[in-house]
């Protein structure tokens, strides 16, 4: 009955209102997650490391990267309300190396199904970032940022994360890097509270449960990994 509930209330919610594709579609998003009611996937647990990527045009055209594929595809836009409709969708056909890519990109994939209702919102952070969050009527979703979330790739940069989840404390460590900073964000890139001191820990026992992603800010460049609050 609960689910029922909540599944007419975001149809509700989808057909309230009307308006023309937010402006501020139009641009390349990269993929931080994709979730389902049973589970969250994050890129940056994914390894070896991808990128996967959409780009939206003003024609509603768009293209895309996978774990190892590119694609492209049409969206229409409901006229009643802020929800993107797949017309096409035509991936390449190549298969991934890697079975972790493999399984990444099946369910990335299963996103763009054609008919699939995409409802959109574009959420501003205090960073000056944007997210693009597109959630189907059947509780999974996407969530993308407009800046890459990672710009570091090597072995040598990589911060480890323990315990994960997490309810207390949270330590960060690297045997090659000095963290200079670190910053917590949420789900929807909301900058949390920022540690501007050389530390490994974090107290995040005010936090709320659910999804975060730590940025650790080091002499080598910027990483950002997952963790969970319980």
């Amino acid at each position: 009955m609960t689910k029922i509930l909540l599944f007419t209330t975001l149809l509700i919610g989808f057909l309230s209102f009307s308006q023309d594709p937010d402006p501020d579609l139009f641009q390349t998003w990269h993929l931080i997650e994709y979730h389902n009611e049973m589970s969250d996937y994050s890129v940056s647990d994914v390894n070896p490391p991808i990128s996967p990527t959409i780009t939206i045009t003003n024609s509603l055209d768009f293209t895309g990267e996978g774990a190892c594929n590119e694609y492209s595809g049409t969206f229409t836009h409901s006229e009643n309300s802020s929800i993107l409709i797949v017309e096409n969708f035509n991936p390449t056909p190549e298969t991934c190396e890697q079975p972790e890519h493999v399984n990444f990109e099946d369910n990335y994939f299963e996103f763009f199904d054609t008919d699939n209702q995409l409802m959109y919102e574009i959420e501003d952070s205090n960073s000056g970032q944007q997210i693009l969050k597109l959630e189907t009527p059947i509780f999974s979703g996407m969530s993308f940022s407009n800046e890459k979330l990672s710009t570091v790739d090597n072995k040598q940069s990589m911060f480890n994360l323990y315990p994960n989840p997490v309810s207390e404390t949270l330590f960060i460590t690297s045997e090659n890097n000095t963290i200079e900073k670190l910053n917590v964000y949420s789900i929807n890139g909301q900058l949390i509270f920022s540690e501007n001191e050389s530390t490994n820990q974090l107290d995040v026992s005010t936090l709320s449960n659910g999804l975060y992603f730590v940025e650790v800010t080091s002499e080598n460049g910027v990483a950002i990994q997952k963790f969970i609050k319980r």
